[in-house]
Parts: C-alpha cells; sequence; structure tokens
C-alpha cells in the first residue's frame, strides 16, 4: 500500500495547530536544500520558536533552532544527523520580500538568506476555494487528490502533499492556508560562500512525504500535527 493510501486513516482528534510562516524545501543549484519555519503560535511549551533545515548534497541533514531546546519539538516529527542551538532572525524587508539571518550558537555555521516572493491571483483563488481546518471529508481520497491536484497545477508545479506523514511516522494536515506565496528569487550564503541560486529539485530527498515542490513556495497558515507532552524524549 502507498503513502497516500495510508493517509486517509488519520485520527483527527490527535492533531495539533502550529500556525506561522513555512517555506517548502527549497532546492539549490550547488545541490544543497533549504527549508525555513518560524511559528508564532504552537502547542507546545514554546509560544514561538523558529526552526532551519540545511541538507547537503551528501544527504547530511542539519537541525537550528532558536530557542536552542526547540530542537525536541521538531526531533518528534523529523530526523537530522546534526542538530545546533542557533540565533534564527527573520526580518520582513517589503509584503513580498524578507531575509533570514541564521547564527549557530557555536559560530560553526552562519546563513544569509533573502527570498522575494509574488503572489498570484491562482495561490489567492485556492486559499479562498479549498482552505479550511482539517475536517474528515477534507482528508478523504478525493478530496486530497484534488487539492493536491489544483495546487500542482497551479501553484506548486508538483510536490504537494495535503496530508501525509513525517519520517517518523507522524500524520500532518497542510490545508489551512492564509496566503502562498511563490518564490520568484533570491539568494542564500553559508559561511560567506554563495550558495547558488534557487531552482528547480536538484535530486531526490524526502522528509517522510514531505518533498520539494518543482517550484518554491512560502505559506502564512497552519500545520495540524499530533503533540502532547510525553512526546518529547526524556519527558517524564
Amino acid at each position: 500500500m502507498s503513502k497516500r493510501e495510508r493517509i486517509t486513516t488519520i485520527d483527527l482528534s490527535l492533531l495539533k495547530p502550529y500556525h506561522g510562516y513555512q517555506t517548502s524545501i527549497i532546492p539549490i543549484s550547488s545541490g544543497y536544500y533549504f527549508y525555513l519555519a518560524s511559528w508564532d503560535r504552537t502547542p507546545t511549551q514554546f509560544p514561538r520558536f523558529s526552526n532551519i533545515w540545511l541538507v547537503t548534497p551528501e544527504d547530511k541533514r542539519i537541525l537550528f533552532s532558536d530557542p536552542p531546546t526547540s530542537s525536541e519539538i521538531v526531533c518528534i516529527y523529523h530526523e537530522f544527523h546534526e542538530i545546533y542551538g542557533a540565533s534564527i532572525g527573520i526580518d520582513w524587508i517589503t509584503e513580498n520580500e524578507f531575509h533570514v539571518q541564521c547564527k549557530s550558537l557555536d559560530d560553526a555555521y552562519e546563513l544569509q538568506v533573502t527570498l522575494h516572493l509574488y503572489e498570484p491571483l491562482t495561490s489567492r483563488l485556492l486559499v479562498a476555494i479549498g482552505s479550511g481546518p482539517p475536517m474528515q471529508f477534507r482528508i478523504s481520497k478525493a478530496i486530497v487528490a484534488v487539492s493536491n491536484f489544483f495546487v500542482n497545477s497551479l501553484v506548486a508545479k508538483g510536490g504537494s502533499v495535503l496530508v501525509g506523514k513525517t519520517e517518523t511516522g507522524q500524520p500532518f494536515y497542510h490545508g489551512e492556508t492564509e496566503r502562498l506565496f511563490q518564490v520568484a528569487g533570491g539568494s542564500i550564503s553559508l559561511n560567506g560562500e554563495d550558495m547558488g541560486m534557487f531552482t528547480s529539485p536538484t535530486w531526490s530527498i524526502e522528509f517522510g512525504d514531505a518533498i520539494p515542490y518543482f517550484k518554491p513556495v512560502v505559506k502564512l497558515g497552519t500545520l495540524y500535527i499530533p503533540f502532547e507532552p510525553d512526546m518529547v524524549e526524556g519527558s517524564t
């Protein structure tokens, strides 16, 4: 049975809301991948936190977390080879441009990222027509197929997954979106070295059911995924 066939068994009562901005997994021409999540409301002990994922061309998966102990939350859902506490700053320069500065607390890594965005009419139509909180009919096979088709056809051009599971087996629902931007361009550097252009996927990568969109996006909305305090490793 495929991943897409398993997801309709989600127990919606387990899902908890994380609200904020997320990028899709963004490919870079140098072979790296980049992802940002900046949550301003969460069900955890952290009212807000940010995390950045950097994947090397060798598939080494690096997590940067601010505050540092919020990595314990991210690792409920995802697996990494290296984890760093970090200072992550996000500055909106205009409504359609923001800058990210991420510096690991041990000074080993410093990322500088600028994203230029635009919000096409198709994005606004998709949000107006299809966005909403998790309900049983929204995770039916028919609705999931239609939603993924329209997002892929009109915005992402491939890679959209409305519902699925992380690599640790936690179910998620991505269907409550307030705004959906396409990435028009920008820049990214690591320790002062240019990492190349944002591009279409350069090699196959998965975080569970999540894969890169052919055209990267930034979403403002709510991710629904299970959370209970005893899910944190080492909790008592």
